[in-house]
């Protein structure tokens, strides 16, 4: 078994990252060519009827043709780029950002109720420091775990419902073993009671984790969400290639 997370030990996450450059084309552009291809196609179809149709087909296949290469071109471009000292203060005011603040305390609060814990629970990385690191090109938060256990009217309606279900089970007990039944009951209805769910005594893998915050990161990665500079024809974006979870 790998490490498991401990919640009175301090962390760092360490985040390998690059920083994309993303080209875009000039507003209107394609919306402009389009229009004025339509203009073209209405007036050659008004001027010449039903005279030269084929020739007015061949020359709508050309024009579609050549509309296609030129959107081909107009593609956004992305490409990696070299980190200079503008684009690491660029990196290093963009992390003292709330907007990115925010968004780094959503990615690493993660639901537990897909890993058998109690609907509600929820695992926290209360970051005390978040810096970036030039010499490895990593982001590194430091801070501390936190277990948050389900709320109590969570577990109140769960009892509850467990014990709705062992009086059903009790009526239809015999009358003869009723209350040698009734004692076993009771006894499991509390053990489920505790063991349905894991607690914050389970151990969570530090693996599953990183596992679960790359996967986190990569969908803020294919929508671009870092950007940490903007200009007229093209923007910056911080992207996270990998997590890994060390204790500081």
């Amino acid at each position: 078994m790998g490490a498991s997370i401990s919640f009175d030990t301090k962390y760092r996450l360490v985040l390998d990252t690059e920083v994309e450059c993303i080209s875009v084309n000039p507003p209107g552009t394609k919306a402009e060519k389009t229009s004025s291809v339509s203009d073209k196609h209405t007036k050659r179809h008004s001027e010449s009827g039903s005279e030269d149709e084929s020739g007015s087909d061949s020359e709508t296949g050309s024009t579609s043709d050549s509309d296609s290469d030129s959107d081909s071109d107009r593609e956004n471009k992305i490409y990696t780029v070299k980190i200079t000292p503008e684009i690491v203060s660029y990196i290093r005011s963009y992390l003292r950002k709330n907007e990115f603040l925010d968004e780094f305390d959503l990615i690493t609060e993660i639901d537990l109720d897909n890993y058998d814990h109690a609907p509600g629970s929820a695992l926290v990385f209360n970051s005390d420091s978040i810096v970036y690191i030039t010499n490895n090109q990593t982001i590194e938060a430091v801070g501390e775990w936190e277990y948050l256990p389900p709320e109590k009217e969570e577990v109140k309606q769960k009892s509850s419902k467990s014990s709705k279900s062992s009086k059903s089970s009790k009526s239809s007990k015999s009358k003869n073993n009723r209350d040698e039944d009734d004692d076993d009951d009771d006894y499991d209805v509390h053990n489920e009671s505790r063991r349905a769910y894991k607690t914050k005594d389970d151990e969570l893998p530090v693996s599953e984790i990183e596992n679960i915050l790359k996967d986190k990161f990569d969908d803020y990665n294919k929508g671009h969400e870092f950007v940490i500079h903007e200009s007229k024809n093209s923007f910056l974006c911080l992207k996270i290639n990998s997590v890994e979870i060390v204790k500081a």
